[in-house]
């Protein structure tokens, strides 16, 4: 059965039908597979050109004196995928003679999936290995979670290593397509930081992967799914809806699953002709596959044209004609059996539209919140910023009060002070009532000074709260955005919502971003307002004692002019003087503290701010990558309508040869 599909899954081609502008917008993103065989990735990647030209030639020459079967096959696989091109005009061809496909692929030195798929085989035959071509369905960069399966598009094969069956697909170990810097590709460098240099032509470019020879079967098949569900290789045949469903219901499946790497079912299978392979493989993969009545379509053509030869050789004359008969009704069964695949083709691809559509939808919605959110935050931070900068300018006002309010004040200044002509004895009534409210103010000053204390340890608490938050928060903006800029690059390999990893990396920024950042945020901003007030409270308290001070200073001074005999004044007078003076300070270190805290989290808002401005770029990035994703997928479904209709009518016209043939033999018949 021809395979003509190109594509592009997470980097990797391997061939279903699309045409160069679509592939123009992907370039090459090169993933590792899990699973992986240990496997010699140096034998076999060389030989001499007179060996090259026949693929009988060419296994001698890579196998003989190797020993074991897994061996053999490696260094078959490693040749392959080193010095085979993946074709890139003949993916636009469907009319090609299998016959000559292993051929032609030696000879050119490039194929399709099915070329490749083919010529391993046929080496590994020749090699002494028992091997077979599968037909199957791969997932694309097309794919979602619960895409239904219709037309197998693509060829890998099983070869028999130390009894067991195992799996390699030499198309997708070769390498990948690659072109010049478009506009997405620039974005991807950008986004990674990196200077990456392209043809300016679509070219294949080897990027040998050693992971899909013998990959674990319970592996390969989150990818590949074969037609002949047989080939699955366990003992539990995975529905074909759970392949629909995607990785996740794969994986799950797989807990039930065993592999079965081998059966006498397998092993007879694996010896049928091509022609018997038709046969057998059609009802099975039918009966696996309801949406696929082409290959019955197939099975019923090869067997008319059997029954045509046989009539063209027989004997007997009305042998013959009850072999036109059956040959007449096979035909007429392979018709229907295309009309009926024919009939999908409009709703299924109309869904495929409108799905696209949706996709599409739903992304716009995806960035549009995400952008919305960032505004919003922006335009806090932006206001915290231009509020910490007013507050920051005022502070400078604030310490050319406080320089003032040394002006004219010292310990020893009470001793210039002139006494009154009326003096005032000792113990008089005045004099007692000055001394008794300077005791009284130092009660006030006291209490003063024990609310600046506990407001001290208050905005040292937040201030320690809020350097751990920061921390905190910092740490998850880093995971925030690096879950972005995967879900980024994710989208700009083409992958939308309804991908898994689009999924995973959007549902892992959601939870980071809008519940623990927005969480520690919000009480970073609530806690650094509560600091701000507090300092501000700070300061009317430091004026408030200033007050307090300057009447006891004053009250003294009176005191002194009042009474010049009590020297025991102006040791008092001089210790509230550096009391005040000593506050002073206190409240420069205050100021200057508090200009500190506002100007470092300025910074802090504005960098905040640009993390989030990053945030609307990368989304911006997203929607030009959807866009950009939007119409390759508009375009994929149009090729591959165009080339499942090709199909058919290819199917159409072997049916009208064959009753030519069939007229002919039966005029002669007759």
């Amino acid at each position: 059965m021809p395979i003509n599909s190109v594509f592009l899954s997470e980097g990797i081609i391997c061939g279903e039908h699309m045409n160069k502008r679509l592939l123009l917008a992907i370039s090459f993103i090169f993933i590792s597979i899990s699973s992986f065989a240990v496997v010699d990735t140096t034998v076999g990647l060389t030989a001499p050109g007179n060996v090259c030209g026949h693929f009988q030639d060419l296994s001698h020459y890579l196998c003989d004196g190797l020993d074991g079967d897994e061996a053999k096959a490696n260094a078959v696989y490693n040749w392959i995928t080193h010095n085979i091109k993946y074709d890139i005009q003949g993916m636009q061809n469907i009319d090609r003679d299998p016959d000559k496909i292993v051929e032609k692929a030696l000879k050119e030195r490039k194929a399709i999936c099915e070329g490749y798929a083919m010529l391993f085989t046929e080496m590994c035959r020749e090699a002494g290995l028992k091997a077979v071509t599968l037909d199957g369905y791969s997932k694309d960069w097309t794919s979602d979670n619960g895409d239904k399966l219709y037309i197998p598009r693509h060829a890998w094969c099983a070869v028999l290593i130390n009894g067991k069956w195992q799996l390699a697909d030499p198309t997708w170990g070769a390498g990948g397509l690659v072109q010049s810097p478009t506009m997405i590709r620039r974005i991807v460098n950008k986004i990674m930081r990196r200077n990456a240099q392209h043809s300016k032509k679509l070219a294949f470019r080897y990027r040998y992967n050693p992971g899909y020879f013998m990959q674990d079967p319970m592996a390969f098949r989150l990818k590949h799914l074969p037609a002949d569900p047989m080939w699955q290789l366990t003992d539990t045949l995975m529905p074909r809806e759970v392949f629909e469903a995607g990785d996740s219901a794969i994986r799950k499946f797989n807990g039930i699953s065993k592999l079965q790497q081998n059966s006498p079912e397998l092993m007879r299978v694996a010896e049928l002709e091509e022609k018997q392979k038709i046969f057998e493989l059609a009802d099975r993969a039918y009966k696996y596959n309801s949406r696929y009545p082409m290959v019955l379509a197939m099975k019923h053509t090869f067997r008319a044209m059997s029954e045509i030869e046989k009539a063209f050789t027989d004997s007997t004359v009305e042998e013959g004609r009850l072999l036109l008969i059956d040959a007449q009704s096979a035909l007429k069964r392979s018709q229907e059996y295309l009309a009926e695949q024919k009939k999908e083709f409009p709703a299924h691809y109309s869904e495929l539209k409108k799905k696209n559509k949706a996709k599409n939808q739903d992304a716009k919605q995806t960035q549009r919140s995400l952008k919305t959110g960032d505004k919003r935050t922006i335009a806090q931070y932006d206001k915290y910023s231009k509020s910490a900068a007013a507050k920051y300018g005022k502070l400078k006002a604030k310490n050319a009060e406080a320089k003032k309010l040394r002006t004219g004040i010292g310990p020893t200044r009470i001793a210039g002070i002139e006494t009154s002509e009326r003096e005032k004895k000792t113990g008089s009534r005045e004099l007692q009532i000055i001394l008794d409210s300077v005791t009284a103010r130092n009660g006030r000053i006291a209490a003063v000074q024990s609310d600046l204390d506990k407001q001290h340890e208050i905005i040292s608490g937040y201030e320690a709260a809020n350097k751990t938050r920061m921390d905190t928060l910092v740490h998850k903006l880093a995971l925030a955005d690096s879950f972005l800029v995967q879900e980024a690059i994710s989208r700009l390999s083409m992958h939308d919502n309804y991908d898994d990893d689009v999924i995973r990396y959007n549902k892992e920024y959601s939870t980071v971003k809008h519940h623990e950042v927005d969480t520690l945020q919000k009480y970073y901003a609530a806690y650094y307002d509560s600091i701000v007030a507090r300092f501000d409270a700070r300061h009317k308290l430091r004026k408030q004692q200033f007050g307090i001070y300057t009447k006891n200073i004053k009250a003294l001074e009176q005191y002194r002019k009042w009474n010049s005999s009590d020297e025991s004044i102006e040791g008092r007078y001089a210790g509230v003087v550096n009391e005040y003076l000593g506050k002073v300070g206190e409240y420069e270190a205050d100021l200057k503290a508090h200009a500190a805290y506002l100007k470092g989290n300025q910074k802090i808002f504005t960098a905040l701010a640009k993390q989030n401005q990053k945030e609307i770029k990368l989304a911006a990035y997203m929607d030009k990558a959807e866009e950009m994703r939007k119409f390759l997928e508009e375009k994929a479904i149009e090729e591959r309508k165009r080339l499942d209709t090709r199909e058919n009518e290819k199917q159409k016209v072997a049916i009208e040869k064959a009753r030519v043939k069939l007229k002919k033999i039966s005029d002669e018949l007759n």
